[in-house]
């Protein structure tokens, strides 16, 4: 998806990787392919590393490593690598989904990937179209001193980062395991990592004591964005952990079934979706938290403080069907632990979420913590744009709100049922004014290209509460005579829409800014001239998103 904004950069170099690379190759053509290991170990800054389908094993120790759990693919440098190319490919062949590019530890490595590039102005790591599996970090062990920062060997078996950024698009993690953390992705020391369109699931931590089994990030930045977060487990607290003065960011994104307190029967272990601790931030946006379970509080979210306060913005999402087990009494759905903690939820659904004992299932707070929900529904009440409870209305989960189910789109979601007369979630949440008003009022600004379309891309055109407004397009294509056409693809000068006469048509870049709007006039809208050549942007037509690399 890269490959464009990678060419503009005329100084870049390209490596090409196959399976049956050499290291001996020179790696500048598919013809004379390269090893991984040797393509990373000579690309700089702003080169590209191609790579074919197959799978690869590290074979290079990480800087300072001596032992066989330290073999990793270490990215030195700010280079891009993108899969999905035939295993056997051709100059002109493009990536695909079809063209699986397994980056296997094999469940030896300690980390399948390892980021140790420094943080450079106006560059970054970027990976494309990979699958990262069989990491297996140590249960033990010293950690290694890599640019002044501690790249620990019990933590991120899929992938650790030190201080880097990072932008991970289209890709899986998956099957990975630890014996202690995080069996997915670690960050730390000012690590800052997006992840676009990507699947996270199975990564297991067996210990007792281990934590965060999808993401850890501490004093670190996490952006997760159109992805699924599902059937992630660990022994310890949260698949997601946002802790120590940390940013977490999640829009139009699925965080389902996942486990904390995983083969644990004695300790209350808390947040199997997102445990939020000690000075973070955290913006839920669009998303669908769903049948997550521990057993402690929060299966949902759960926030903890020790003397740093932290904030939680929950906007239009759907938090249902999660449970708290064996902790008695218990929350489910969002609690707050301790003090200092600030959790204000917006045109949001928070209802249906089970635990033992006690009656605040949904959503609660102890001690001086604040809970503020705002045209928004908490178990079955409903609240007014002051935080009011509505005495005349009532909102009942299990005829009103669906399972988690395939509603069009990349990820799912829970839609509302009966009618707009019947459900009051369809008539007391928010305007799409009153949620752009909101979202840049927010730091960071939430895009109106977020904050004004549900998770599945549908533009909030009244005033509906919840991740899901409508159903959306299960594919991106049309039907077109004889074949299936992208609703918006690229051209020479520009992007080409297909429209009726009357169709709005709104152009956003990856920042949220719109940069294109204009009311179709045919069946053809054609944007020429008027986009800068190696950008993804989104193209909105009448509610309804499509991504295109121009």
């Amino acid at each position: 998806m890269l490959i464009g904004v990678l060419l503009m950069n005329l100084q870049a170099v390209n490596y090409y990787v196959t399976s049956t690379g050499l290291v001996s190759n020179d790696g500048l053509s598919w013809a004379t392919p390269m090893t991984l290991n040797a393509a990373l170990a000579v690309a700089q800054d702003d080169d590209v590393i191609h790579i074919g389908a197959g799978t690869y094993v590290p074979a290079d120790y990480i800087t300072s490593g001596t032992l066989e759990g330290d073999k990793t693919f270490e990215i030195k440098t700010n280079v891009a690598l993108i899969g999905g190319y035939p295993a056997s490919p051709a100059p002109g062949d493009n990536p695909s989904d079809a063209n699986e590019t397994i980056l296997n530890g094999n469940e030896t490595c300690y980390h399948v990937v390892a980021v140790t590039a420094p943080a450079t102005e106006g560059k970054k790591v970027s990976i494309d179209n990979v699958t990262i599996t069989g990491g297996n970090a140590a249960a033990s062990g010293t950690a290694l001193t890599i640019n002044s920062l501690s790249f620990v060997r019990v933590n991120g078996s899929a992938m650790i980062i030190g201080g880097a950024v990072v932008e991970i698009n289209n890709s899986k993690i998956i099957n990975n395991k630890s014996m202690l953390h995080t069996p997915g992705v670690y960050g730390f020391s000012g690590a800052d990592l997006t992840v676009n369109n990507c699947l996270v699931q199975n990564n297991i931590g067996q210990a007792s004591s281990g934590n965060g089994a999808s993401f850890w990030f501490a004093a670190s930045t996490l952006r997760v964005n159109n992805s699924n977060i599902i059937g992630n487990k660990n022994s310890g607290v949260g698949a997601i952990q946002i802790i120590t003065n940390a940013k977490g960011y999640f829009y139009n994104t699925t965080i389902a079934n996942n486990v904390a307190g995983y083969n644990s029967t004695t300790s209350s272990r808390n947040g199997s979706g997102i445990y939020v601790r000690d000075g973070s931030q955290v913006q839920v946006v669009n998303c669908t938290i769903y049948g997550n379970e521990s057993n402690g509080n929060g299966a949902g979210i759960a926030l903890h403080t020790s003397n740093l306060p932290n904030t939680l913005e929950v906007i239009s999402s759907t938090i249902t069907g999660n449970k708290s087990k064996l902790l008695n009494p218990s929350t489910a759905g969002i609690f707050a632990l301790t003090a200092g903690c600030t959790i204000n939820i917006h045109n949001s659904i928070v209802s249906g979420n089970t635990a033992l004992g006690a009656n605040n299932h949904d959503a609660a707070v102890t001690s001086t913590s604040v809970l503020t929900p705002k045209n928004s529904t908490i178990g079955e009440k409903i609240y007014d744009g002051s935080a009011v409870e509505v005495a005349d209305k009532t909102f009942t989960v299990a005829t009103m709100l669906g399972t988690l189910a395939d509603n069009g789109g990349t990820t799912q979601t829970c839609k509302l049922l009966l009618d707009s007369e019947s459900n009051p979630a369809f008539t007391l949440g928010m305007s799409s004014a009153v949620l752009q008003s909101l979202g840049g009022s927010l730091t960071p600004v939430v895009p109106e290209s977020i904050v004004m379309y549900d998770q599945l891309g549908n533009q909030r055109a009244g005033v509906v509460m919840g991740a899901w407004v409508a159903n959306g397009p299960f594919s991106n294509t049309i039907d077109v005579v004889e074949k299936q056409l992208p609703v918006a693809y690229a051209a020479q000068n520009g992007i080409v829409v297909k429209t009726q006469a009357g169709d709005r048509v709104v152009v956003f870049n990856m920042t949220g800014q719109r940069v294109f709007d204009v009311t179709a006039s045919g069946d053809i809208t054609r944007i020429d001239n008027k986009l800068q050549k190696g950008n993804v942007y989104i193209v909105n037509v009448n509610g309804k998103n499509s991504k295109v690399l121009f």
